[in-house]
């Protein structure tokens, strides 16, 4: 591919790139028209689709590596599943290519009069970029040069105020960003930002803040991007089928934001456990996580949806497309709301979860709520659910065993659990129990949130209850 041409007018930008083919792959970066930007965008600079292609040409060209049993080794110590360096394009002249021209087609989409890379993960990209470009830019050491007479730590020249980008390959942490930053600034260069290929999600933003660092990142996938696009190629395996189909927790994803939850569920994809979330899909919207967080693992939309039938049968609907594991709905709604919204999953795989009386409601509560006590009202709502067509019950500790005896083909999600000996901040549930009392009253899943996320390692405690607490290795 080349860039044959760039022209401006009126803050316009047309990239004219050609057709190449890389192992066999055609690879087309076709004419894109759009203003200039002076202000880097929240966006990657790759779209999903292109996301995707990319990560199969890399993956061919050996740059990026993946390892399902998370064994490869980083520079940071400790292990991954995903490796990606673009160090290693220097084996292959067409990845040098191909990546310079990704590079080189994002800078042209910037209003900048030259672009600073810092060795060596992309240094044998620069050359290919400037020439494709039509840009100059400056190389800086991480070490002063010794007995050189001009400046000792920049290769090239820049005017106080040029309007610069810095490029690299990935960005993590952040701190190795910090120095070339800190030497742009003291030249007086207006830096518009950093461009990266991948952001690897490490806590560069902390680390940014904590050092003074005001500066853009403008990655074109981030890590998360990546490991979907793998999965989705089948080059990544999300877990061990066995290991999804023996695992009975639940992990309830409450009170989080979704980059906080990243590095918990980039750990947990491997353990199995379903992951249950509320809050955030009122946050994060249907159409963008649910597909996102399906890569980890399989999704229980825990909505306790409770509507006019047509309203719910609006809400399922949406929901149908992405394939969730479940989705629960309240069975006071009664059960034409319960068959509606069984009718509306016909023909797939997910399942309608039926919520009886909530955990955290006690005997108290429950009879002024529903003037019976919880196990009279659990049975009323068990009987109604099922006759409606209901798929399972969610229930407290307190009625697995009853509600197992009575409905045997029902599956029965339990909340409310917690390890012996084990407490959580802000727990509110009143009707608990312990995974190996409601395991063995009969429960098909048991419902844990905050004694695995508050944990010092998630992975290590779900391994915990499944040995010690459950036993089932």
């Amino acid at each position: 591919m080349n860039v044959k041409t760039r022209l401006t007018f009126n803050s316009l930008y047309v990239c004219i790139i050609t057709k190449q083919r890389y192992f066999g792959l055609l690879v087309i970066i076709y004419i894109k028209e759009g203003r200039l930007r002076e202000i880097l965008p929240t966006t990657p600079w790759l779209s999903p689709e292109d996301q995707l292609e990319v990560v199969e040409v890399l993956y061919r060209f050996g740059i990026i590596k993946v390892s399902n049993n998370r064994d490869l080794p980083l520079k940071s110590g400790g292990t991954t599943d995903i490796y990606i360096s673009l160090r290693d394009a220097r084996n292959n002249p067409g990845a040098i290519e191909y990546i310079s021209n990704l590079f080189a087609e994002t800078l042209l989409r910037t209003v900048i009069d030259r672009f600073v890379e810092i060795p060596d993960s992309v240094s044998c990209f620069a050359g290919p970029i400037s020439l494709f470009a039509g840009l100059p830019y400056l190389t800086i050491r991480e070490q002063a040069k010794e007995g050189r007479v001009s400046d000792a730590k920049i290769i090239g020249n820049a005017n106080p105020c040029d309007r610069i980008a810095i490029i690299d390959d990935v960005i993590t942490d952040g701190a190795s960003k910090i120095a070339p930053y800190m030497e742009c600034k003291k030249r007086k260069l207006n830096i518009i930002g950093l461009i990266v290929l991948v952001d690897r999600q490490q806590g560069w933003q902390k680390v940014f803040k904590e050092n003074g660092i005001n500066m853009k990142v403008w990655p074109g996938m981030t890590l998360h991007d990546v490991r979907r696009c793998l999965i989705e190629l089948d080059l990544l395996q999300r877990c061990e089928e066995n290991v999804e189909q023996i695992n009975p927790i639940i992990v309830a994803l409450d009170g989080k934001n979704w980059n906080e939850l990243l590095p918990i569920l980039d750990q947990l994809r491997t353990t199995g456990c379903i992951f249950k979330v509320n809050d955030l899909v009122f946050a994060e919207g249907f159409d963008h996580l649910l597909p996102e967080l399906a890569t980890y693992g399989r999704v229980m939309v825990d909505l306790k949806n409770h509507d006019i039938p047509n309203t719910l049968v609006n809400t399922c609907a949406r929901l149908r497309k992405h394939n969730p594991w479940a989705v629960t709905i309240h069975a006071s709604g009664g059960p034409e709301m319960i068959a509606a919204a069984v009718k509306t999953f016909e023909g797939t795989a997910t399942k309608v979860l039926a919520v009886t009386v909530l955990t955290s409601i006690n005997q108290a509560d429950c009879e002024e709520i529903y003037n019976r006590p919880p196990t009279e009202e659990v049975l009323k709502l068990a009987e109604i659910a099922a006759k409606a067509g209901a798929q399972g019950l969610v229930c407290s500790p307190q009625e697995v065993a009853m509600l197992h005896e009575n409905y045997p083909g029902l599956l029965l999600v339990v909340p409310g659990i917690r390890s012996p000996e084990k407490s959580v901040s802000g727990d509110d549930q009143k009707r608990t129990g312990t995974p190996q009392q409601v395991m063995s009253d009969g429960a098909d899943h048991i419902v844990m949130g905050r004694q695995i996320l508050q944990a010092a390692n998630p992975v290590a405690e779900v391994n915990r209850i499944l040995n010690e607490d459950l036993q089932f290795f």
